[in-house]
This record gives structure tokens, sequence and C-alpha cells, in this order.
């Protein structure tokens, strides 16, 4: 049992770490809106390269030991990527360079950026009658629907229930 968890983890971490090299190399290409996708043709030429990395002694075969050296080397990989990631958020946030991080600091990261078509989207839910502007009985009609709607049981109460399963839709 706890192999084939490890497997399929292993498995699963490679279909991440293919997926990731195949956006990160997009990332890298001129900017498109696309987003990441990742072809049988890479997968295949990324499984044949992975295969013959860990491959170490050329033999077709790979061995438990070369298994371990793979699975290590891509530990110590991943691990030495997200240091440096760590590090590289820590100096974007440390503002005065004393490395150190006040609680200021901290804050100053953690903004709220209001989208553009937020503000669009919210006036197209309140204002039905499409003019432009949001009367307060119109605000009032579409708050009190919204609460209407959430309301399941219709017993003029939001429950946590009620509220939890609004947010799961």
């Amino acid at each position: 049992m706890l192999m084939r968890k490890i497997a399929s983890s292993t498995a699963a971490a490679v279909a991440v770490g293919l997926f990731s090299s195949v956006a990160n190399a997009q990332a890298a290409a001129p900017a498109s809106s696309a987003a990441p996708t990742l072809t049988r043709a890479q997968l295949s030429q990324k499984i044949d390269s992975d295969f013959k990395a860990s491959d170490t002694n050329s033999d077709g075969k790979i061995t438990k030991a070369e298994m371990q050296a793979s699975l290590s080397r891509r530990a110590a990989q991943a691990e030495a990527a997200l240091k440096a990631r760590q590090q590289d958020e820590f100096n974007k946030l440390d503002a005065n360079k004393d490395g150190k991080l006040t609680l200021a600091e901290f804050q100053a990261s953690a903004t709220l950026a209001l989208r553009p078509e937020a503000v669009d989207r919210r006036l197209q839910q309140l204002d039905p009658n499409k003019d432009g502007a949001v009367t307060a009985a119109e605000f009032r009609a579409t708050m009190l629907g919204e609460f209407d709607r959430v309301d399941a049981n219709k017993d003029g109460v939001l429950s946590a229930a009620e509220a939890e399963a609004r947010d799961n839709r």
C-alpha cells in the first residue's frame, strides 16, 4: 500500500512537473493569452528524456538504485527551486533590505487588486434597467434577491450551511 502511494505520488509529481516545465517554457516565449498546454508529443519526448537521465548506466533498464538516485536528484532540485523562490519572495517583501521582515513590510505585500471587469459585472447585476446607475430601490431589490436565492429553506435566515452551499456552487 505504501509503495502504491509513493508510486502514485511520484506519478502525479512527474505529471505536474511535466506540465510545469511546459508552462515555464511557454511563459518564456512571447506573450500569449492561451493557457499552457501539454501535447502527447511533448510528453513522449519528456518521458524519453527522463528515462535516459534515470538510466545512468545506459542498459535500457532503471534499477531500484537508479530510481532512488533519480528521485533524490529531483527532490534536491525541487527543494533548491523552492528555497530560491522563497528567498526571492523574502527579498521582495524586505523593503528596507535589513534581512528582517517587519509586520508593516509583510502587510504592505498583502494587497487586494480590484479587477476592472469586476466593477462592470457588478454594475450589470445591480442595474436591471441598464441605465448605468444603481438606485436605492435597484440595490435593495438585487441584494434581497441574492439573499432569497441563498436562503434554500426559505425561512428568512441564512445558516452557515446555506452560505457554504452557495460558496460551493
